[in-house]
């Protein structure tokens, strides 16, 4: 048994989402001034690799602390669809995987652009899912949706408002997915922020 972290560090400064709030990671105490190491941390729920709740995006969709435990943990397969620079994710890309996509199923999907985290482009060239490729998805039923994309795609809000409404976790920008076999058990839970849209988490993927 083996344990692979699928989350990328929390650096202070790190890049964020256009609209998001800015990660600031900064000493507050340490040894000699308070006899112990402490740090104020300011970060925005959607920072890094982490998760929204239904309610990110819909006033009467599931806070964080409404979700269930086991959304955020269980098998998963994981998806190989290579994709470079703001290229699109289609259904096509999905049909040789069609069987896995079975109501309830976690499914999570490695384009390669988690090897770009920390790059000027990050939030600006992903790949992106295709609105068709989401409602597709969403039709399926499945449960969870990882992704090593810092989103969806370009069409963010819509893409958001397919997923979401159908209860379907999104995870987003996933690390070393091409460190795991195509079939893990993963783990993502986020903090108990309660009433709240998301949450970083500590993706981990265990493998057999």
């Amino acid at each position: 048994m083996q344990l692979i972290d699928l989350s990328h560090p929390l650096e202070h400064g790190q890049q964020t989402f256009p609209s998001d709030p800015k990660l600031s990671i900064i000493p507050h105490g340490n040894t000699k001034t308070l006899r112990y190491n402490i740090t104020q941390i300011s970060i925005g729920s959607h920072q890094g690799t982490h998760l929204d709740a239904m309610y990110h995006f819909l006033d009467d969709g599931k806070t964080l602390d409404q979700m269930p435990l086991d959304w955020f943990y269980g098998k998963a397969h994981v998806l190989r669809i290579p994709k470079k620079a703001n290229e699109e994710i289609t259904v096509a890309d999905f049909l040789p995987y069609e069987k896995l996509l079975q109501p309830g199923a976690k499914i999570i999907f490695e384009t390669g652009w988690h090897k770009h985290f920390g790059k000027d482009y990050f939030f600006a060239d992903f790949p992106s899912l295709t609105q068709e490729a989401a409602r597709y998805l969403a039709e399926k039923k499945i449960r969870l949706l990882g992704m090593d994309m810092p989103t969806p795609g370009k069409d963010w809000y819509e893409l958001h408002h397919i997923l979401l409404p159908a209860e379907i976790v999104v995870v987003e920008s996933l690390a070393n997915l091409n460190s795991v076999p195509d079939d893990i058990t993963f783990m993502g839970f986020p903090l108990n922020f309660k009433g709240r849209d998301g949450s970083p988490i500590r993706a981990v993927a265990l493998v057999e």
